[in-house]
């Protein structure tokens, strides 16, 4: 292959192995709104097939531990904050509760998650992590969302916690796929996996890849965003050998 070629096809593959998690999320979004009352209050009560929706998902979606909606403020009528987020817990699934009192030590504040953050100011797609979910799971997450948006009014966000492990089983698939060195950035710069120890998954690049030649140390063979629309790339390196050539 020439070119960026082969990471481009690396990256298609790679944005395959994840897309219907996303599907979901638009499913789950979908749903919200087709439950949102045109002139009433929207309620809890409006959620029930939501809620069943979310148990089907996660059994499901061997990736995601964790899906649910979560609103905006005040959205859902009576709630200052508001998640319907079911969550794998060993065997069962069953709904996550979470403080949100914001008087209390421990009040889970998820309007100022980056995760939220960025689906509030329209990214369509965010893939948010690796990281440690102290304040919900206390498990290594990446966190996928997309904004659920009517009328151009920001109602809350679609979302699911993903399993690291399973995440970079599937993309580790792809990678495995070429010889070459090759590993897959996030947005935040953080390594979600590579087919060499080159790269640490978890561990955070100085800057986000870019092509160059082979004689700059800093410089990868080929980049591209992959397809998935999470502002993920993919890189393939020059052989480590040739990259140390003056």
């Amino acid at each position: 292959m020439t070119g960026d070629a082969l990471a481009r096809e690396l990256a298609e593959r790679a944005s395959e192995s994840l897309e219907p998690i996303y599907v979901r999320l638009d499913r789950i979004a979908e749903e919200v709104l087709r439950a949102r009352p045109p002139r009433a209050a929207f309620t809890e009560a409006h959620l029930s097939n939501l809620q069943r929706l979310l148990v089907v998902f996660i059994g499901e979606e061997r990736a995601a531990w964790g899906m649910g909606f979560i609103a905006a403020p005040s959205v859902v009528e009576g709630r200052a904050r508001y998640m319907a987020w079911w969550q794998r817990f060993g065997d069962r699934i069953a709904r996550l509760q979470l403080n949100f009192d914001p008087a209390s030590i421990d009040v889970y504040d998820y309007l100022q998650m980056d995760w939220y953050q960025l689906a509030r100011r329209g990214q369509a797609r965010v893939a948010y992590g690796p990281y440690v979910d102290y304040s919900g799971s206390d498990m290594y997450t990446i966190t996928a969302t997309i904004p659920v948006v009517a009328d151009g009014v920001f109602l809350g966000l679609a979302g699911a916690d993903l399993v690291v492990g399973e995440v970079e089983h599937r993309l580790l698939s792809v990678l495995r796929q070429t010889a070459e060195d090759a590993v897959i950035v996030s947005a935040e710069r953080r390594v979600i996996t590579a087919n060499t120890p080159r790269w640490l998954v978890g561990s955070r690049l100085a800057a986000l890849p870019t092509a160059g030649p082979a004689t700059d140390p800093s410089a990868f063979r080929e980049v591209v965003e992959m397809p998935l629309g999470t502002g993920w790339v993919l890189a393939v390196a020059w052989p480590e050998a040739d990259a140390t050539k003056a």
